[in-house]
C-alpha cells in the first residue's frame, strides 16, 4: 500500500505531462495561452502576441515569468468555461 501511492502520483504525473505536450507541443504556459488564443479566435499569431503582451502590461507585468502565464492560462481557460466555449 505504502509504495502504490507514489508509484501511483508519479504515473498521474508523467501521464498528465505527455497529455499536455501531446496537445501544446511546449510545456509552457506562455505558448499555451497564444495556442488556446488562436484556436478560439482565428486571430494571426503576431497580433495575439501583441495582445497577450498588452494584457500583462495593463496588470503591471512588464516580462511575464511562468507563473504568470500559468495563472493567466488559468484564467483564460476558466473564462471560456464559463462562456461555454
Amino acid at each position: 500500500m505504502k509504495k502504490t501511492v507514489p508509484l501511483f502520483l508519479v504515473i498521474a504525473v508523467l501521464a498528465a505531462a505527455i497529455a499536455t505536450y501531446s496537445r501544446y507541443e511546449s510545456f509552457s504556459p506562455c505558448v499555451w495561452i497564444e495556442q488556446d488564443q488562436a484556436r478560439t479566435t482565428g486571430l494571426p499569431r503576431l497580433v495575439l502576441r501583441g495582445r497577450i503582451h498588452a494584457e500583462f502590461l495593463l496588470r503591471g507585468i512588464g516580462e511575464p515569468n511562468t507563473v504568470d502565464c500559468l495563472l493567466s492560462w488559468w484564467d483564460f481557460r476558466l473564462q471560456g468555461a464559463t462562456r461555454g466555449t
